[in-house]
């Protein structure tokens, strides 16, 4: 269940729940299911392997790690402090201890019925404002990936039971979705 109040960042960054602002409205998450938390393993997995394989320097992120989008807009009005389900970051001067404060090159945000307005609307728009190169949305309970990528203005392509998904953002990448659609 989502709750929703109006919260200062300092508010939030002290919870031990899974707590997000957008636009300054706190969202207070469910806990996942077993098939989300292992699609976000699965997905950051296989990033880790891919960049580890092939020399790569940035680093993947899962679950719980603060990435603070109003840094990188450089707007104070509606605070937006986001805990991404998978993110890979590479400036690794933007990776303090207390969470991100660059922008990610690649996104996964596992939706769920509590999450998916927030994943498909302001979110996406965010996450396209701050020049996210690659974002996705995967839907577990409707069995689709939708994808946006920069580089098409983020126009999304959906795709509908997806067994493997290319990532645009790393040649040759391929996930293996097929255990979740």
């Amino acid at each position: 269940m989502n709750t929703q109040h109006n919260y200062v960042l300092s508010d939030v960054e002290a919870m031990e729940k899974h707590a997000e602002l957008i636009n300054g409205n706190l969202v207070i998450e469910d806990k996942t299911s077993v098939s989300h938390n292992s699609a976000v393993s699965d997905i950051a997995m296989a990033l880790r392997n891919y960049i580890a394989a092939n020399s790569g320097t940035c680093k993947v992120f899962q679950e719980n790690v603060a990435l603070y989008c109003n840094e990188l807009l450089n707007e104070e009005d509606a605070i937006n402090f986001f805990l991404p389900d998978v993110m890979v970051v590479c400036d690794k001067e933007g990776i303090k201890d207390n969470g991100i404060h660059t922008v990610p090159k690649f996104v996964v945000e596992v939706t769920s019925p509590s999450t998916q307005k927030n994943d498909y609307g302001d979110k996406m728009i965010i996450y396209r404002n701050i020049g996210v190169e690659e974002y996705w949305i995967v839907d577990l309970q409707k069995k689709i990936v939708t994808k946006y990528l920069a580089k098409e203005d983020f126009i999304p392509e959906t795709y509908l039971h997806p067994e493997a998904m290319k990532v645009s953002s790393y040649e040759g990448l391929v996930i293996d979705l097929s255990e979740y659609m």
